[in-house]
């Protein structure tokens, strides 16, 4: 009977120890995709900096009666400054320790800022892509 017990306790003690190693290496995964993904756009923010430079230079050299023009280069402008904001808000709120979480809610959480940082992703994307396509249309007269 406690050759059993002694089974019994060794499986669980086992199922124990993966579950918890399991839900580290999810954490740890999870940690690493959206610090991944943080890494291959926040180096594009010079990028959009420099758009928006571009942008302001180009509108500073249009007659002031070319209203649409000017509109145009404002949103394009607008796009990159969201861009630019919501990556600061993204890294601002983000908080690497979640100190105080269980496993649960650490999971949960990088899975919540995995979609965070890649909403952020596309939104930086679209605006220096729109952007850079706009630069590379000839000013209307």
């Amino acid at each position: 009977m406690t050759k059993h017990y002694k089974y019994l306790l060794f499986s669980l003690l086992f199922l124990f120890l993966f579950s918890c190693t399991s839900k580290e290496k999810q954490i740890e995964s999870l940690k690493s995709e959206v610090i991944d993904i943080h890494d291959e756009v926040m180096p594009r923010m010079n990028e959009v900096m420099q758009l928006k430079k571009e942008l302001v230079e180009r509108g500073n050299s249009i007659d002031s009666s070319q209203i649409e023009t000017l509109a145009e280069i404002q949103s394009h402008i607008l796009y990159l400054e969201e861009a630019d904001e919501e990556m600061m808000n993204w890294m601002r709120n983000y908080d690497p320790e979640m100190k105080d979480m269980t496993e649960e809610e650490k999971i949960a959480y990088l899975k919540k800022e995995k979609v965070s940082i890649k909403l952020v992703k596309q939104i930086m994307m679209s605006a220096i892509t729109e952007s850079k396509l706009y630069l590379e249309q000839e000013i209307p007269q």
